[in-house]
């Protein structure tokens, strides 16, 4: 689950996928939402998108209580809906991009997470070494030092 989702929502990049195998299919926009909505867990919100949608409301209305994933999927979806013109590829496309970059934020706080780790790291294991390295060495050292 990435780090801007909520616990039960809907990822975005697969509901680009089920809209774009829908759309692929014959079914609408619309539709397509509200089947989502039925049936994908998480993805309820999108059934007062698709009701907003139904009643007349323009695009950007219909989803402007919308948030994290499902606001992404908005965007991803606002092109074909202007348009009408059958987007399944477009939408993979879009699916593809946003895993893309859910990788990129997942290696790059990997990455953050390996440097905040050196302090206490070296916290722990700095006093190790010396207890079980060091200080061993030395005490072997000693008598011989002391006996000359």
């Amino acid at each position: 689950m990435d780090a801007g989702e909520a616990p039960g929502e809907a990822d975005a990049a697969m509901l680009l996928d089920l809209t774009a195998a829908l759309l692929t299919a014959g079914v609408g926009i619309e539709a397509a939402l509200d089947r989502l909505a039925r049936t994908i867990p998480g993805a309820a919100p999108l059934a007062a998108v698709h009701r907003s949608l139904v009643a007349g409301a323009d695009w950007e209305q219909a989803w402007a209580g919308q948030s994290g994933e499902l606001a992404e999927l908005g965007a991803q979806l606002s092109f074909a809906h202007a348009t009408g013109a059958p987007t399944a590829e477009l939408l993979q496309v879009g699916a593809r991009q946003l895993r893309r970059r859910r990788r990129h934020a997942a290696e790059r706080r990997a990455e953050e997470l390996g440097v905040k780790m050196v302090l206490p790291l070296g916290a722990c294991f700095l006093p190790a070494f010396i207890l079980l390295g060091v200080i061993p060495v030395v005490l072997g050292l000693l008598p011989q030092v002391f006996s000359l």
